[in-house]
C-alpha cells in the first residue's frame, strides 16, 4: 500500500532538505534528508535498523 502522507514542514528555502512527513495511515514520520554516513554522528543515534 503506497503511503499516505501529510506535509509537517521543512526549513528549507530552496527546496533541500530536510522535509517532515506523517504516514496518515501508521502515523510514523518520515524523514526527507540526506544520509548520515559520518561515524561519530551515526554513533549518537540510537535503535537504527538496516535501510533507515
Amino acid at each position: 500500500m503506497a503511503l499516505q502522507l501529510r506535509l509537517l514542514g521543512t526549513t528549507s528555502d530552496d527546496g533541500k532538505c530536510p522535509t517532515l512527513y506523517e504516514d496518515f495511515a501508521t502515523g510514523d514520520i518520515v524523514v526527507q534528508g540526506y544520509t548520515v554516513t559520518d561515524a561519530e554522528d551515526v554513533a549518537q543515534l540510537q535503535n537504527v535498523l538496516d535501510g533507515e
